[in-house]
């Protein structure tokens, strides 16, 4: 007992530290990518002269992170996004206030947006998701930045001292929705499995292409300060949103971002015209851009995936109606109407190939009777019976078993010359006529078929109606000869006609 109670123990403190290890390990990577993700935008020059960023990632980084994981590793994705940012803060020389208020900021937002937000498990799925783009633009590009904003403009003149509350608010907002607008998506499609599984050499060099179509454009657009061309942009991100999808998009979204940002932080660019001589302005222009830009390839991607759904599921309603339009419903063979589309189908292909077409028909004797003496129900069962045991004597895929009417069937049999059809027919005869039911009330009814055998090689003047009144032909003449047989045809001949003599 001792014993066990030592081992239990031993094990519980394992998985604590086991746990703690893995908590460590994924919190101080995330916090050196979060270091070197704000260095590195602080080096290229995407801070305004309050020291606030243009389009802030970490926010976008940590949503993504928490939509993709289970509640359990949030504190680990916090803990590794403030630590980051902490070490940034500090290397700055920012008070530690600074860092407070940012990291308040900076974890209520994230989470507000992970609550409300689906789950990701793939990517296609996600973005089926119920109302996603009004969730998303709602919930990670208006509430979430409005929390955090409202935290940080609150504190704003512990940070800077004489800051105004409402530019405090409109610039940290602006910020943080930008960065959930362009950086969450990117996240979800880099860390997606779904956006490698279907990559092959074509299709990576055909991205590629588009991607940098996309960096011209915008080297082009904003590394000119003559005419306002962003509407080249936008043409370009919805082309490659409609040809690639949504991950070939967001890259290019993201890639226009950086080069757009650039150059418009050096006075380069359509923005500064008009009232964008001011760098506020041309900083809330940009802003507005690119979460515009965002959004729409958003909302596009989401109507192509709602629609390649709709769309497949409106080929599985068709097949599933076409399947029903083509199936008897009592025995699930083949009805008349497809019998009749496939026997003009292998009629004009055995007219092309020569081949021999064969057709047995079949009629179960005295069906009236075993309705009348054991009732419907039970004569519904003799014929799927039947129908059964034919279907187990099918050679080929090609060949056809189909219910004509009532209790006949039809046994199509292309390729196949009229010996070996009759030798089909003997078998199926002989191998119904080992078939018994046995109703409720017990009495036994032994149940037998005639078979009418007929084959042609389809020719000029032929037609597929003389097969089907051959084989029937031939059928009745095994009724009249005894029933539980078979009847060879005559073969199929052309219609005498006289305008062909005249």
């Amino acid at each position: 007992m001792t014993s066990t109670l030592e081992s239990r123990t031993l094990g519980q403190g394992r998985w604590w530290r086991s746990s703690l290890l893995q908590f460590l390990a994924a919190a101080l990577a995330l916090a050196c990518l979060v270091f070197l993700m704000e260095d590195s935008m602080d080096y290229i020059g995407f801070f305004n002269r309050q020291g606030q960023a243009i389009w802030w990632p970490t926010n976008g980084l940590a949503l993504a992170l928490m939509i993709r994981t289970d509640r359990s590793r949030w504190p680990a994705i916090l803990a590794g996004v403030l630590l980051g940012s902490w070490v940034g803060t500090a290397l700055h020389g920012y008070p530690l206030v600074s860092w407070i208020v940012n990291a308040t900021a900076n974890s209520l937002g994230p989470l507000l947006g992970a609550l409300m937000l689906p789950r990701f498990k793939k990517l296609e799925n996600w973005l089926q998701e119920p109302h996603l783009v009004l969730r998303f633009v709602a919930f990670a590009l208006l509430l979430a930045p409005a929390l955090s904003a409202t935290i940080y403009a609150s504190n704003a003149h512990l940070i800077l001292s004489g800051s105004n509350f409402w530019t405090a608010l409109q610039t940290r907002g602006d910020s943080d929705m930008l960065g959930y607008a362009i950086f969450t998506p990117l996240v979800l499609v880099v860390s997606s499995r779904d956006t490698y599984r279907p990559l092959r050499a074509s299709q990576l060099a055909t991205t590629i292409l588009w991607l940098a179509l996309a960096a011209g454009a915008a080297y082009v657009v904003f590394w000119q300060s003559s005419y306002s061309l962003t509407f080249v942009l936008i043409s370009v991100t919805l082309l490659i949103c409609l040809r690639l999808g949504f991950t070939a998009s967001v890259l290019a979204v993201n890639l226009v971002a950086v080069l757009a940002t650039t150059a418009t932080m050096h006075g380069h660019g359509p923005l500064v015209l008009g009232g964008g001589a001011d760098l506020a302005h041309r900083i809330l222009l940009l802003q507005a851009f690119l979460a515009l830009t965002m959004i729409t390839v958003f909302s596009v991607s989401v109507m192509q995936i709602e629609r390649k759904v709709f769309q497949e599921k409106l080929q599985l309603a068709y097949e599933e109606m076409e399947e029903l339009a083509t199936t008897d419903a009592l025995t699930g063979l083949a009805n008349r109407r497809l019998f009749e589309q496939t026997l003009k189908a292998e009629w004009a292909r055995a007219l092309r190939t020569g081949d021999s077409l064969a057709l047995l028909m079949i009629d179960v004797d005295h069906f009236k009777s075993y309705n009348d003496q054991f009732g419907h129900p039970a004569g519904d069962v003799c014929l799927c019976a039947i129908g059964h045991a034919i279907r187990t004597l099918e050679r080929r895929s090609t060949d056809l078993l189909a219910r004509y009417g009532g209790e006949e069937f039809l046994l199509l049999l292309p390729a196949t010359p009229l010996q070996d059809a009759a030798k089909i027919a003997e078998l199926i005869r002989s191998c119904v006529e080992t078939l018994h039911e046995q109703p409720e009330s017990g009495s036994r009814c032994q149940v037998s078929v005639s078979v009418g055998c007929a084959a042609v090689i389809p020719g000029p003047g032929l037609f597929p109606s003389l097969l089907i009144a051959a084989s029937d032909e031939a059928l009745y003449r095994a009724k009249r000869n005894g029933r539980n047989r078979i009847e060879i045809a005559e073969t199929p001949s052309a219609p005498f006609d006289l305008n062909t003599v005249l």
